[in-house]
């Protein structure tokens, strides 16, 4: 069986964005990457069903720069993955979900997985859309949000959490799911697992190595700006909590007309 996890690095959640004015770029110079933290639970699962059974074969598979072999080195191989795929293009610059979908469903199509795995959503963008794309540009069944997983016979169980209740969801193989927190708690990889997974194989290609032109983006992003400037804090004194009170019901409904 061969499973291909999907995953991105990202801006580490603490960054903090320098951005005193809007601007059509963000300055990423000083973000700290990591591997998108809904991912991980992809790639545990992944890495789950390789220790359950025999035969089983995962690879990560990502869109981006050189940069972003430390993460799939220690995120990915020194936790339990076999091997990468990073499909680096310069031309990939700004790629929209749509493009990078398009780029995703080659790789993945050209390896022809069983099961391909995917987060929920990366935390930069929040779009929540690759893993939907993908399954459809592949023609594949997809089941999102997944908090639970079997496999056998060719065909896959999946529970996944809706309004009010459970659902539980069955399809065929090959097919693609989006994972969330939840399915499963993520390892984190040890120091010799880490030196030991720069022996694993990654492979480096470009969209011409996947015989298809690089994808125009349908999206573009025309400008960043900072949130509003937050308003001064007032204060409400007063030696009676009635008249405190009074005063602050007083303040909100009149200026700032909150109630």
């Amino acid at each position: 069986m061969k499973i291909a996890v999907c995953v991105k690095q990202v801006p580490d959640s603490e960054t903090r964005i320098n951005l005193p004015a809007p601007a059509a770029e963000l300055d990423q110079s000083g973000f700290t990457r990591i591997l998108n933290p809904y991912d991980a639970y992809a790639v545990e699962e992944a890495v789950r069903i390789k220790e359950a059974g025999e035969g089983v074969e995962v690879t990560a598979v990502t869109v981006g720069p050189a940069t972003v072999k430390e993460t799939l080195k220690k995120d990915c191989l020194a936790v339990g993955c076999d091997k990468a795929v990073i499909i680096d293009d310069p031309a990939l610059k700004g790629a929209d979900e749509a493009a990078v979908a398009t780029v995703l469903a080659a790789a993945l199509k050209r390896d022809a997985y069983d099961l391909v795995l995917f987060g929920i959503k990366a935390i930069d963008d929040d779009s929540g859309q690759i893993g939907i794309l993908v399954a459809q540009k592949l023609g594949l069944p997809h089941v999102s949000t997944i908090t639970r997983l079997e496999l056998g016979d060719g065909k896959l169980t999946a529970h996944r959490e809706i309004e009010g209740g459970k659902e539980v969801v069955e399809a065929s193989l090959p097919a693609v799911l989006t994972c969330q927190k939840g399915l499963n708690e993520p390892r984190l990889p040890s120091l010799p697992n880490i030196m030991k997974a720069g022996a694993k194989p990654m492979e480096t290609v470009t969209c011409a190595d996947l015989g298809i032109e690089v994808p125009a983006a349908k999206v573009k992003i025309k400008q960043y700006a900072p949130p509003p400037a937050r308003g001064a804090c007032k204060l409400v004194e007063a030696d009676d909590p009635a008249a405190a009170a009074r005063e602050l019901a007083r303040l909100l409904n009149e200026e700032a007309k909150v109630i």
